[in-house]
């Protein structure tokens, strides 16, 4: 269940009606509201009278407001749709979740929506004996509010589409995304002995669960599984992960159940534990952000653009999104039951994964590029400056030993290679020099 509002969340996030519909059922509840105590408010506080004025010129002022705003809606609709196509072809289609997920933007667009509704469900409100006034200075504080509202959005709109303002907030994303994963209350209901889940399901003849659809798996709700498999009494093999595609009869998730080689009850409930769809999201898949850094780098180093500095700042990114979880333990790939029990075995990206996804392209874009190499190698020396793990350390260096392997497949003049054989000179002290200090190191 929590899976499943996790999604929702993420599909409202990144809707562009939805905080306006929100922002429209607002002006309407407003409007009905107001216009009740417009005619309630003037008897028991006698000041507002000064606010009075004819029905007439109430309607003309809310008339002007409502066709004015509206204009102006469409203006802030228009930029809106400027700015992602503007995104999508110089930056790829897959950073436009960053602006799809930007509140400020859908906020513009309701105030001046829901603004005019509101006027128009006042004016349709009026009778002719009625004396309105706190209702057109409601209408002319919200039309102020969202005027307002515009300024900042034209301010955004003009600094988002910058590399750096881009690049930053994937980072922070990217940052998150990692954060949650190594965070450890999971540490306690997960293990790493594999060995202990297939001797349980050693000599079971296994029951698979196939896709029923094609896409993308968006999100896998594991503790639903857990209480499930625990439930019948089966041992689970979860074979696919968030982010992974899969066509229609491939295969899921494998049941071994403990007495015999079938299981009894409908499996309907446990084939909604995978949620599939047509788009990859960030729930659940931490690549999702580095495949979005890999983009951005993979274009700023294409000939048409050439522009190291963008991929040397998804570089700097990249390597901060780490350093805060160099030293810390990843959950393991074996689901507990509540005795202690394996009960599921999944897959999950681990530390070398994380790296190898972003290192890799990024050492493959930028091969005959020697100011982003010179880059990648400075950043897998601040990580390794940040830990004693052995296990890290290790990692580090190998990722480091294949930039010198790409390098030595390239024609670069000596002079220009000085400054990588210094930093991989420096990488190689550095991470053999920590991972003695930390051979005693358990982790």
């Amino acid at each position: 269940m929590k899976q499943r509002l996790l999604l929702l969340q993420e599909q409202l996030q990144t809707s562009i009606w939805f905080i306006p519909a929100l922002f429209c059922l607002a002006g309407i509840g407003m409007a009905i509201t107001i216009l009740a105590w417009d005619r309630e408010l003037t008897g028991l506080l006698p000041w507002l009278a000064s606010l009075a004025m004819p029905v007439a010129s109430a309607r003309h002022i809310l008339g002007v407001i409502t066709g004015s705003l509206l204009s102006i809606g469409g203006v802030v609709f228009s930029v809106t749709m400027v700015a992602l196509t503007l995104t999508s072809g110089q930056y790829g289609p897959k950073v436009l979740r960053q602006f799809l997920g930007d509140r400020d933007s859908k906020v513009c667009l309701g105030l001046f929506i829901g603004t005019s509704l509101y006027c128009l469900v006042t004016l349709a409100g009026y009778q002719d004996g009625d004396e309105p006034g706190v209702t057109v200075a409601v209408a002319l504080l919200l039309t102020v509010t969202a005027l307002a509202s515009f300024v900042h959005f034209i301010h955004r709109s003009a600094t988002d589409l910058q590399a750096d303002q881009i690049i930053g907030r994937i980072g922070g994303d990217l940052c998150s995304t990692l954060a949650q994963l190594s965070d450890g209350r999971h540490l306690r209901t997960r293990s790493e002995d594999c060995r202990r889940w297939r001797r349980r399901a050693r000599g079971i003849r296994p029951l698979h669960l196939a896709a029923r659809e094609s896409g993308y798996i968006q999100g896998i709700d594991y503790p639903e599984l857990v209480t499930w498999c625990e439930a019948h009494g089966c041992a689970g093999l979860v074979l696919v992960r968030a982010g992974d595609f899969v066509a229609r009869g491939t295969g899921l998730i494998k049941l071994y159940p403990r007495e015999t080689g079938q299981v009894d009850p409908p499996l309907e409930e446990l084939m909604r534990s995978v949620q599939t769809g047509p788009l990859r999201t960030p729930v659940q898949d931490p690549e999702y952000a580095i495949t979005q850094l890999n983009q951005l780098a993979a274009r700023a180093l294409s000939p048409g653009i050439n522009d190291p500095g963008t991929a040397i700042t998804c570089i700097d990114w990249f390597s901060l999104a780490v350093a805060e979880i160099i030293d810390r333990d990843f959950p393991g790939k074996v689901f507990l039951s509540a005795r202690g029990e394996p009960v599921l075995l999944a897959r999950f990206t681990d530390f070398p994964g994380i790296l190898k996804a972003f290192y890799a392209p990024a050492r493959q874009f930028a091969r005959e590029n020697v100011p982003v190499l010179i880059a990648l190698l400075e950043s897998l020396i601040r990580l390794a400056e940040l830990t004693t793990r052995a296990d890290r350390l290790r990692v580090l260096a190998s990722h480091g030993r294949q930039i010198r392997a790409a390098l030595d497949s390239e024609n670069h003049l000596d002079v220009d290679l000085n400054g990588v054989r210094r930093r991989l000179g420096k990488l190689q002290s550095v991470t053999g020099r920590r991972n003695v200090e930390g051979a005693g190191y358990n982790g």
